[in-house]
């Protein structure tokens, strides 16, 4: 069996290859990604290096880059499974609600195709589209339908995504533009592990064809004891606003000016912080209809070990996508 691993460099991506990996379940995965910059190249390949992915090992990985509408037709058209995360990318790439649409009205002319999962964590929806972001999901299922929407709040443990950078950022004594609106607001943080499970269990089982369902922890938890948690996790105290320049001049802001001096992740972040509304359960149905029991937040990081410089520590993996 061949599994598309769409945009694959993602860090949440990573997580679930690895778990796909270690199930056995696939003779080839192909990794599929836009790619934009060295940095994303690198990312790939230290995922790769981790799982000791080699040429005699059992499951056989294929990198493809993804330049074109042609290239995605290609790769869709040779897997009989597909999960699509949603990109990390904030710049140089497509617009993230016209890819999954893309590989939806794609998908649905592969006869062959058993499974199509779609993961879009809260997390990586990009600041600047959130209007079209619900439209874009609902026009893939119905492009698709057998499509299994997997809607995850924010991704916790070391292949989470924000809570990653946030992390590196308390590790590098950087500050954290956390307002007191935003620290006030709460959310359900869920384990990457339980994300990955749960998106095994959507590949696997025909039943959960056409449905939705959010992956969100057991409990709310606001903003402030998140960033307290990596921070006891990093054993550095977090730096919140503590920039002066930040205080002149908010990654918040909609303007030229802020654009040039933070990156873009670092203002969809902050920005996603500022705008976060709990998701709602709506039309999803819950995580435990995929045969996966949620982590309580508080143990995610409770095993995650300080020694940075400890080869393979549990904190060099948390925040090492984001030194390289």
């Amino acid at each position: 069996m061949t599994l598309l691993l769409l945009n694959s460099g993602s860090r949440i991506a990573t997580g679930v290859l690895k778990r796909l990996i270690s199930s056995g379940s696939y003779n080839n995965i192909i990794l599929a990604d836009t790619y934009p910059n060295y940095w994303a190249v690198q990312k790939s390949l230290l995922a790769r290096e981790e799982f000791g992915i080699t040429s005699d090992s059992k499951t056989k990985l294929e990198d493809v880059k993804i330049s074109e509408r042609s290239d995605l037709i290609d790769v869709i058209r040779r897997a009989s499974h597909i999960v699509y995360v949603t990109h990390d990318y904030y710049a140089l790439v497509p617009a993230k609600t016209n890819l999954i649409k893309a590989a939806a009205q794609i998908a649905k002319e592969n006869k062959s195709l058993k499974s199509f999962v779609a993961l879009t964590p809260v997390e990586l929806d990009h600041q600047g589209e959130l209007g079209e972001v619900e439209a874009s999901e609902r026009e893939a299922r119905e492009a698709y339908p057998d499509l299994v929407h997997l809607k995850s709040d924010i991704v916790a443990g070391e292949h989470g995504s924000l809570l990653s950078f946030l992390a590196q950022r308390i590790f590098n004594g950087e500050s954290i533009y956390l307002t007191q609106q935003a620290g006030a607001k709460q959310a359900a943080p869920v384990s990457c592990n339980d994300v990955e499970a749960a998106v095994e269990a959507a590949l696997k089982n025909d039943k959960h064809k056409g449905k939705a369902y959010l992956l969100q922890g057991p409990g709310k938890v606001g903003f402030t004891e998140i960033i307290e948690t990596l921070g006891k996790a990093t054993n550095k105290s977090p730096a919140i606003r503590s920039s002066a320049l930040e205080n002149f001049v908010s990654p918040l802001s909609v303007n030229l000016l802020s654009e040039k001096l933070y990156t873009y992740e670092y203002i969809n972040a902050m920005r996603f912080l500022e705008n976060y509304r709990i998701l709602s359960e709506g039309n999803y149905g819950k995580m435990a209809e995929l045969g996966v029991t949620p982590t309580d937040f508080s143990k995610v990081y409770a095993n995650i070990k300080t020694d940075f410089q400890r080869k393979d520590s549990g904190l060099e993996k948390l925040i090492k996508g984001f030194l390289y």
